[in-house]
């Protein structure tokens, strides 16, 4: 997924996710688990590779609505470009975009106009004569939304969205203190590959590393695959340059301050809806001259089930055990995983009857364990040690370990499971995701009834759910669903049936008092089940502040505090 400095850049996909030329076949083994609680729908279109532009027929879409002198920041009117600022990448908008020539109107709004500042100054002078004159804006880092938070608010009003990819690249490192400033439009693997060459290390992986902005992970309030280790991305924020529809805000790098409530973690999960962030500074620290491969080893182990898998996490918490990393797959998530790896081995038949010796059956959890090295002369020692400990606090669970094979795959494989979802689709199947966290005293339950709501959604149709927890802290951990259902004949029909799934999921997660999103956000799509998490004092408390920096509303005005339902806008 990388390319040298003589590689033409990668050409983002429209109608699914990542790069054109990278395609994730589902496999054999995965598809027969599916088959057999599943009926297949039709298969979902693909828009063609070349000659898209050619292909869309422009009197079948929107005609920009005519906009207003908004600065010196270059605006493009251009289809194809506002089809790419249209929709994020959720289920709902990868259907509504296969269906973009069939279908023109099943895409909803677009913008009027990509705007492309390149600098702080033309996102103020845009701001600024978008509240002059009552146009919107939706900022744009990687467009990897799957929570509505991405597309156009619908309405008569003219859209801008703001797409931050000039504000990018490595500002400032401040080696004595462990600082870094970026532009917020820098991607995930630039902004890794620009501290490498520095000898530093950011160290925050989310599975939309690849396609998703440092501004993007700050305005989501995002959670790195490493978070055990290294925190979310709001514990390694230290400062921030957001621009505001009321002027500049200025929050300087500092380690802390009791000079009242933090502003840094008030705009961290902002959604856009506050500001627009151009910088930011972040906590780096140094890395090890060894390639990533080495860097991170990660160990796979089989435990008994899952309410044992969960209480031995707990325990590895407890203990303090100084992991990077760890996930533990429920029974079905490990079926298909085991399905998928072992089968692909002539010694597949050989290890599943080891396991069964082992009293491990086919209602195993699979645990994996990461520890990254450090930058010193003990860095084996550290990571042999960490193992270590973390065998003698699961040696009551009589694991079953497997070594550092299946972590391998995992790690070359982590930022392209979503390709999944693609492949999926074509062969008529959709697939999802929803995400949230509770103590571990109420993750049993939510586990159960969120697991239960899904199942039961579709009425007679099966729905199957498989669930991992991950992100664990001291005092719980986010629990991560996955869920499959049948495309249905029409792509407003295949919405409906996500967003009833959707909407039963969410409605579980607030009457068990869970966390409404863990990483993914709010959007507009998960914000009329907000104020059951903050309460009504809350919402009305975060309106204040969006009143006091926006108060026309110009900045996404669809996300985190409008209580519509828009699951099928």
């Amino acid at each position: 997924m990388t390319s040298s400095a003589h590689d033409p850049a990668p050409i983002r996909r429209l109608d699914g996710w990542g790069f054109v030329g990278h395609q994730t076949d589902v496999p054999r083994r995965m598809l027969e688990w599916l088959d057999a609680r599943l009926e297949r729908g039709p298969s979902q279109p693909r828009l063609p590779l070349d000659g898209l532009a050619a292909a869309l027929d422009a009197d079948s879409f929107p005609t920009p609505r005519p906009l207003p002198d908004l600065g010196p920041a270059t605006l493009s009117t251009d289809l194809l470009d506002r089809l790419r600022h249209a929709r994020g990448q959720a289920l709902p908008d990868l259907v509504r975009l296969r269906h973009a020539l069939a279908e023109p109107k099943v895409i909803g709004p677009l913008p009027d106009a990509v705007a492309r500042p390149r600098d702080d100054a033309e996102v103020e002078a845009l701001l600024a004569a978008a509240a002059a004159s009552r146009v919107r804006v939706v900022p744009w880092g990687g467009g990897t939304s799957v929570t509505g938070g991405a597309q156009p608010p619908p309405g008569d009003t003219p859209t801008v969205t703001l797409d931050l990819e000039h504000l990018a690249g490595l500002e400032a490192l401040d080696e004595e203190s462990g600082l870094a400033t970026f532009g917020a439009g820098t991607f995930g693997p630039a902004l890794e590959s620009a501290l490498t060459a520095r000898g530093f290390e950011l160290g925050h992986y989310p599975q939309s590393f690849e396609l998703s902005t440092l501004g993007g992970w700050i305005a989501a309030q995002s959670s790195g695959q490493e978070s055990l280790g290294r925190g979310r991305i709001a514990d390694l924020v230290a400062g921030l340059e957001v621009m505001t529809p009321r002027g500049r805000l200025h929050l300087p790098t500092l380690p802390s301050s009791a000079g009242g409530p933090d502003l840094r973690r008030l705009l961290v999960g902002s959604e856009g809806r506050f500001g627009v962030i151009t910088r930011a500074t972040v906590r780096v620290r140094r890395r090890i001259a060894a390639p990533d491969a080495k860097a991170l080893r990660v160990e796979a182990v089989l435990l008994r089930d899952w309410q044992g898998g969960v209480e031995a996490a707990r325990r590895l918490l407890e203990a303090r055990v100084p992991l990077d990393l760890l996930r533990l797959s429920d029974e079905p998530e490990t079926a298909v995983a085991l399905s998928i790896g072992l089968a692909k081995s002539r010694l597949g038949p050989l290890a599943k009857a080891w396991l069964r010796l082992r009293g491990v059956g086919g209602a195993a959890c699979l645990l994996l364990l990461g520890v990254r090295a450090r930058p010193d002369d003990d860095s084996a020692l550290h990571v042999d040690a960490t193992f270590e400990a973390a065998r003698r606090i699961l040696r009551p669970s009589r694991p079953v370990w497997l070594g550092a094979g299946p972590g391998r795959t995992w790690v070359r494989d982590r930022f392209h499971h979503p390709y999944l979802r693609d492949a999926l689709l074509d062969v008529g199947l959709c697939t999802e995701t929803i995400e949230t966290a509770a103590p571990w005293s109420r993750l049993s339950t939510v586990y159960h009834e969120v697991g239960n709501a899904l199942r039961g959604a579709l009425g007679a149709r099966d729905v199957p759910v498989l669930c991992h927890l991950s992100h664990p802290y001291a005092d719980g951990a986010s629990l991560y669903f996955t869920f499959f259902f049948p495309c249905a004949a029409t792509p407003r029909e295949t919405i409906e049936r996500w967003a009833t799934l959707k909407r039963r999921a969410a409605d579980a997660i607030a009457a068990v008092g869970a966390a409404t999103s863990h990483h993914h956000g709010v959007g507009s799509w998960h914000t009329a089940w907000l104020e059951r998490e903050i309460g009504p004092l809350g919402i009305r408390s975060l309106d204040a502040v969006a009143q006091g920096l926006d108060p026309d509303k110009v900045l996404n005005p669809h996300v985190l505090l409008d209580p519509t339902d828009r699951l099928v806008d």
